[in-house]
């Protein structure tokens, strides 16, 4: 699998960016994304099934649907531990934020970041795609 980053400020275009990452690399193969949360995550809602799940003693919850989309909550998670279980099943993953991680990232706005950075821009509008797409491809595979 191969991960590459996109780190920036609030605003930059993260998401956007990582969206239209996810689009392209999907013509490519298999693609999974993680986001860096600030804070806890908003899906156990008061009075809901999952918060009382989780009320009730549950560390991990998956909502699942009967179209296969799903989510997750729980504690004791890293990084490395959700990109090791990409790792047997997808070919690319986007992880949006994480600054601080020695992945390879693109970089949007002034964030300082630590490195490898494969691209930098201003915002998502500026950010050139098929430079990435590119950069992506020689990246060595993600290795848990």
């Amino acid at each position: 699998m191969k991960v590459i980053g996109v780190a920036g400020p609030s605003d930059s275009g993260k998401t956007t960016s990582v969206a239209a990452l996810a689009g392209r690399l999907r013509e490519r193969g298999t693609v999974a994304t993680v986001k860096h949360l600030t804070h806890e995550p908003d899906v156990d809602t008061e009075g809901k099934d999952t918060a009382r799940h989780r009320a009730g003693g549950a560390a991990h919850t998956v909502g699942l649907t009967d179209e296969g989309t799903w989510f997750a909550t729980g504690e004791g998670r890293t990084l490395a531990d959700v990109l090791g279980e990409f790792s047997r099943t997808y070919d690319y993953a986007i992880v949006e934020g994480f600054s601080g991680s020695d992945l390879p990232k693109v970089v949007l706005g002034d964030r300082a970041v630590e490195p490898p950075i494969v691209a930098r821009a201003a915002n998502a509008s500026d950010l050139d795609v098929e430079e990435v797409l590119r950069a992506v491809e020689t990246l060595p595979k993600y290795e848990p």
